[in-house]
C-alpha cells in the first residue's frame, strides 16, 4: 500500500461522474506536501519583536483553518426508494488521513485477523480502486453461505443500521487496541501528562494508542471536527470500518462461544447459521448487545430469522436466466422488457438490482442490438431509465456503447427524458441524477434549455454547477448564454474550507469564472499550492471504458468489437 495510490485510486467516490478523478493530486502531492511543510515550519518560527506566545497566537490565527473542513456532499440514489449522501473531503484533509494510515498500515492490517467472520477485509491485489474486499462480488459471497450453511437448520440475517454515518471515531482507538485498554490509556494521557509521555518511550500499547487516536483526529478534521459518521466514498473509509467491523466480530465469536454457529460479514450485513429459532434469537440479543457497546444498532427492518431451506438467489432472478434470444429483433425485445419492467413492478425495492443484472448482457456485448432495432431499443431502454432514473449510468454506457447509431431523433429522445430527469430530482438536490444527466448531455452533443441551466446553478448541489459550467463551456445550451452572476457571488461568500471547496477550486483551475482578486475568493495557501502544478480533479477528457464497443466498418458494415486497452492503461473511470 502507497500513498500515491490511495490518493489516486482511492479518494474520489467511484460513482461520480468520468470526468472527475484525482490522479494529477496524487502525482503532484509529495511536491506539495514538502513545501507545504516548509511554509508551516517557517510560519511557526517567532518574528522579530514576537515573543513565543504571541507567535503561536498568530501562527494559530492564521494557519489554525487548515485544522479541518467540511466534506462536499454527493447525494446517491440507491434504488427507488433510499438514498446515501457520499462526502468528498477537502484534499489537505484527507492527504493527511491518507498518510496517516498508510503509515499505520501494519497495525491497521494486523486487526483483520480479529474476525473470523469478514467477507470484505480490504485486499490490495488486482484492485481497481486503492484495495478491493476479500469477496470480489456480492454474488461471490452469496456462495460463501453455501459453505457456511451445509448442517444448519436456521439462518439469522441482520445489518448494522446506518453504520458509516453512525461510526463513533473514537472507536478507532477501541478497535485497534480493545475498548478498556483504549479508555484506560485515554485517561492517562488527558490526566497526567507526565506519566503519558514515559509510557510513550516505554510501552507499545502507549505508541499503538497515540498512532489510533491521531487517524481519529484526522477523520473528525475530514468533517468540520464531528465524532459521529465515517464519510461514504474514499477507501480510507472502508479501511477503518473493517478495522471497527473487525473488533465487533471478534467479541460477537467470543460472546457466542456456547451457541453452535457458523457466521460471515460482508460490510454491514451478517448472516449467521445456527442449529434451532431459540439459539437464533438468543445470538440476536447477544448480537445487538455488543454493536450496544460500540454506539451502532440493528436495522429492524432487515432482522429476520427463517429456517431451511434458504433462499441464495432472488426469484426475479430466475425469470432472465431462463430467457434466451432467439432473435434480437423488436417482438423479443418486447417480451424481455416486458419481464424486465413486470419484475420491476412486483420487486420495486429492488429495481436497480433487477435492472444492472437484466442489462449487464447488453454491457458485455453478449446481446447484440441491429441498427434496425435500435429506435425500439433506445424506447425501452429510456422508459427503463424513467421507472428507475438511479440506474442512468447503466442506461448511459449501454447508449455510449451504441454511440454510432445516435442519430437527431435518438437525440431528441434522449433530450426529453434527461430534462424530464433534471426537472425532478433537482429540486430534491439528487446529485447523482442530475450529474450524470448533464454527463450524458455532454457526451452526446445535446443542448440544455437556458433556464434550466440556471436553475442548475441556483441549486445547492456543486458537483452538478460544475458539469453545468463544463456544458456552458461547450455551448451545449439553447438560446442566449446562462447567467453565472449568482453563481459567482454565492462563491465569493463562501470559504474554500465549506462543502462547496471543490466547485470554488475547480471554478478558478478552469477559469470557468473571472474574478477580480482569485486569492481573495481562494483564501487558501494550500489550494494555492495546488494551482501552481496544476492539480485539477476536473478532466474534461475522460469517459467510461466500455468492454464493447458498436463500429461501422465500410466493408463488413455495423460490428460489435471488444475494445482493447494498452496495458497500464486506467481502467474505466
Amino acid at each position: 500500500m502507497n500513498l500515491k495510490k490511495v490518493l489516486e485510486k482511492g479518494y474520489l467516490p467511484k460513482e461520480l461522474p468520468p470526468p472527475f478523478n484525482s490522479q494529477s493530486f496524487a502525482n503532484k502531492n509529495r511536491y506539495i506536501s514538502a513545501k507545504w511543510g516548509k511554509i508551516i515550519a517557517s510560519e511557526k518560527l517567532q518574528k522579530l519583536g514576537e515573543s513565543r506566545s504571541m507567535a503561536k497566537k498568530r501562527f494559530q490565527d492564521e494557519y489554525g483553518k487548515y485544522n479541518s473542513s467540511q466534506l462536499a456532499i454527493f447525494s446517491l440514489a440507491k434504488g427507488i426508494y433510499s438514498r446515501r449522501k457520499l462526502g468528498i473531503p477537502n484534499p489537505k484533509q484527507f492527504s493527511d488521513l491518507s498518510k496517516a494510515v498508510i503509515d499505520n498500515w501494519s497495525l491497521l492490517r494486523s486487526t483483520y485477523k480479529l474476525s473470523v467472520y469478514s467477507e470484505s477485509t480490504p485486499v490490495e491485489a488486482r484492485a481497481r480502486r486503492a484495495v478491493r474486499t476479500k469477496s470480489t462480488s456480492w454474488n461471490n459471497f452469496k456462495f460463501q453461505l453455501i459453505e457456511k450453511s451445509f448442517d444448519k437448520k436456521i439462518q439469522l440475517t441482520l445489518d448494522i443500521s446506518q453504520f458509516y454515518p453512525t461510526i463513533y471515531t473514537h472507536s478507532i482507538p477501541w478497535a485497534i487496541l480493545g475498548k478498556e485498554k483504549a479508555k484506560r490509556l485515554f485517561k492517562i494521557a488527558i490526566s497526567d501528562q507526565t506519566r503519558w509521555q514515559n509510557l510513550l518511550r516505554t510501552n507499545r500499547d502507549a505508541k499503538i494508542y497515540k498512532s489510533a487516536d491521531l487517524i481519529d483526529t484526522l477523520v473528525r478534521n475530514c468533517n468540520d471536527r464531528q465524532s459521529v459518521g465515517l464519510c461514504i466514498g474514499p477507501d480510507t473509509s472502508l479501511i477503518l470500518a473493517e478495522v471497527i467491523g473487525n473488533r465487533i466480530d471478534e467479541e460477537i465469536e467470543k460472546r457466542l462461544n456456547s451457541i453452535p454457529h457458523t457466521g460471515t460479514r460482508y460490510y454491514d450485513d451478517y448472516y449467521f447459521y445456527l442449529n434451532s429459532r431459540n439459539e437464533a434469537e438468543n445470538a440476536l440479543k447477544i448480537i445487538q448487545h455488543v454493536l450496544y457497546e460500540f454506539q451502532l444498532e440493528t436495522n429492524e427492518n432487515k432482522v429476520g430469522i427463517n429456517k431451511l431451506p434458504f433462499k441464495y438467489i432472488e426469484d426475479w432472478s430466475e425469470q432472465f436466466d431462463r430467457f434466451n434470444f432467439d432473435v434480437v429483433d423488436k417482438y423479443e425485445l418486447r417480451n424481455f422488457f416486458s419481464i424486465l419492467h413486470n419484475a420491476i413492478s412486483n420487486y420495486p425495492k429492488n429495481s436497480s438490482w433487477i435492472i444492472g443484472y437484466a442489462l449487464k448482457q447488453f454491457q458485455l456485448g453478449d446481446t447484440v442490438i441491429e441498427k434496425e432495432n435500435w429506435d425500439f431499443f433506445l424506447s425501452f431502454i429510456l422508459q427503463t431509465l424513467l421507472i428507475d432514473s438511479s440506474t442512468i449510468d447503466v442506461i448511459f454506457e449501454i447508449i455510449f456503447i451504441y454511440k454510432i447509431y445516435l442519430d437527431n431523433k435518438s437525440k431528441q429522445k434522449i433530450k426529453h427524458v434527461l430534462i424530464s430527469i433534471i426537472k425532478e430530482h433537482l429540486i430534491l438536490n439528487h446529485s447523482f441524477e442530475v450529474s450524470w444527466s448533464l454527463w450524458m448531455l455532454i457526451t452526446f452533443r445535446i443542448n440544455c434549455p437556458k433556464k434550466l441551466v440556471e436553475a442548475i446553478l441556483e441549486s445547492k448541489d456543486s458537483i452538478s454547477k460544475l458539469l453545468c459550467l463544463h456544458l456552458i463551456e461547450e455551448t451545449l445550451y439553447d438560446g442566449r448564454k446562462p447567467n453565472v452572476k449568482k453563481l459567482k457571488e454565492e462563491i465569493k461568500n463562501s470559504s474554500s474550507f465549506g462543502e462547496n471547496w471543490l466547485l470554488i477550486y475547480e471554478t478558478i483551475a478552469k477559469k470557468w469564472i473571472e474574478y477580480d482578486d482569485v486569492d481573495d475568493v481562494l483564501d487558501n495557501d494550500y489550494f494555492g499550492l495546488m494551482l501552481n502544478y496544476d492539480v485539477s480533479f476536473y478532466n474534461i477528457d475522460r469517459q467510461i471504458r466500455p468492454k464493447v464497443s458498436m463500429e461501422y466498418d465500410f466493408f463488413k458494415g455495423f460490428n460489435m468489437i471488444e475494445v482493447e486497452y494498452d496495458e497500464g492503461e486506467e481502467e474505466w473511470y
